[in-house]
């Protein structure tokens, strides 16, 4: 808490691309049940991982959820990738 009244903001960094921003400017999953779930709040419970919105599909691919979440299997990320499609067409 004392971070905060000094005026040091937190800083986090995208899985994909490795770039460092606000959390405001980046996108938190969760791997719950071995499924990758993404957080609207910023605030869930268990170990997250930050990225991008655009690096969301480069992620899957790239299957760096599974060493994110230091996982022995890659996880179910269908529902994330559900939420991507959404999230994209609709800023189209």
């Amino acid at each position: 808490m004392a971070a905060m009244q000094r005026g040091i903001k937190p800083i986090r960094t995208c899985i994909v691309c490795r770039k460092s921003q606000e959390p405001s400017q980046l996108l938190r999953v969760n791997c719950l049940d071995g499924v990758i779930t993404p957080t609207s709040s910023g605030k869930s419970h268990g170990r997250g991982a930050w990225l991008h919105l655009s690096c969301g599909y480069i992620a899957i691919d790239r299957k760096a959820f599974k060493s994110a979440f230091k996982l022995e299997q890659a996880p179910d990320v269908s529902k994330f990738k559900a939420f991507l499609d959404e999230r994209l067409k609709s800023d189209n």
